[in-house]
């Protein structure tokens, strides 16, 4: 699949030296309709004919669709989908992937669904922040200035997600907590491992220790490139101060939350000493996703260190509003 599709782990990027394959990648709803590609490769014998739906049908699966995205919101189309297999409304199959792409796209142009609810990670617009006058700027500036949280901690933690398309799932988390979320697509390159290994250098320097969580699929190639990422991130700081933990997604997950499976790639030669079936970061849900990062980050805070932070933002927001009009 090409990288454009809004999930999945892209070709490994240049200047890594670790091998890598391309995993499929999950088209957003418009995309979908464009490019039929899917999550699930079914063999012909496992191909199933489309089907019409009857309209009770139908009812069914837009109630659930709604169910699973208003309760989730913000999620992905894959998220989505393994929402409404868990409730019994399609089945996991290419099939039923491709109904809940369809029925979700036509209800967020009917108005079912906000466009608002579902996340497209993948997808990114690039534009220099510019403003009509400088009082404009400036009233920006102290509405959106904030102090840096972790720099009255005595830690600092960085959030690793193998899969750009969560990055909307899980930014909400990242951004109230001032955390640093990176994406690594797969196996990382040498370039970024090496800044986030500069980055845990400095923290270290500055006699912190540096919290790295990652979040990925549970599956061949997800664990062994988060083996493959600490492995490269040592090599650049081998004496640094760092914790490495994954989040999600771990065996006890699999069975806590029932999640949905996959079947494990045997011919992905990285199978071997892999057992069980395979998971993506997306089956948990987002809910969960998102609780279980809270909860890690929150660990680390110091309560009178961030009241204090806060103290001295409200300060100099006032500093800040106060030039406004002022400055000619």
């Amino acid at each position: 699949m090409s990288p454009g599709h809004e999930e999945g782990r892209p070709r490994q990027e240049s200047g890594s030296v670790s091998s890598t394959t391309q995993h499929g990648t999950a088209p957003d709803d418009i995309a979908l309709l464009a490019h039929p590609r899917t999550a699930y490769r079914p063999t012909p014998l496992q191909r199933a004919k489309r089907f019409r739906r009857t309209n009770d049908q139908i009812n069914t699966l837009d109630e659930a669709i709604v169910t699973a995205v208003s309760t989730e919101r913000p999620v992905t189309l894959r998220g989505v989908f393994y929402r409404v297999v868990s409730a019994g409304a399609a089945d996991k199959s290419e099939a039923g992937y491709q109904a809940v792409g369809r029925r979700l796209l036509a209800l967020r142009r009917d108005g079912g669904v906000p466009y608002s609810w579902i996340t497209d990670g993948s997808r990114l617009i690039y534009k220099p922040e510019s403003w009509g006058h400088h009082d404009q700027m400036l009233e920006d500036a102290a509405s959106s200035y904030r102090r840096a949280l972790w720099h009255d901690q005595a830690v600092e933690v960085i959030v690793i997600s193998e899969k750009d398309a969560i990055s909307g799932v899980i930014s909400p988390i990242t951004y109230q907590w001032d955390v640093e979320l990176a994406i690594t697509r797969g196996y990382s390159s040498e370039t970024f491992t090496h800044s986030i290994a500069q980055t845990i250098i400095d923290n270290t320097a500055y006699g912190k220790t540096t919290y790295v969580y990652q979040l990925g699929d549970h599956d061949p190639s997800g664990v062994d490139a988060w083996r493959d990422f600490q492995a490269k991130v040592l090599t650049f700081a081998p004496d640094a101060d760092v914790v490495f933990q994954r989040l999600a997604v771990t065996p006890e997950q699999i069975e806590q939350y029932v999640l949905p499976t996959r079947p494990t790639k045997r011919t992905d030669t990285r199978s071997a000493g892999f057992e069980g079936e395979s998971v993506e970061v997306d089956a948990l849900p987002p809910t969960v996703l998102r609780s279980i990062l809270q909860t890690a980050i929150e660990q680390h805070i110091d309560p009178r260190a961030l009241e204090l932070t806060y103290s001295v933002q409200a300060s100099e927001r006032d500093v800040l509003t106060s030039l406004i009009g002022g400055a000619r």
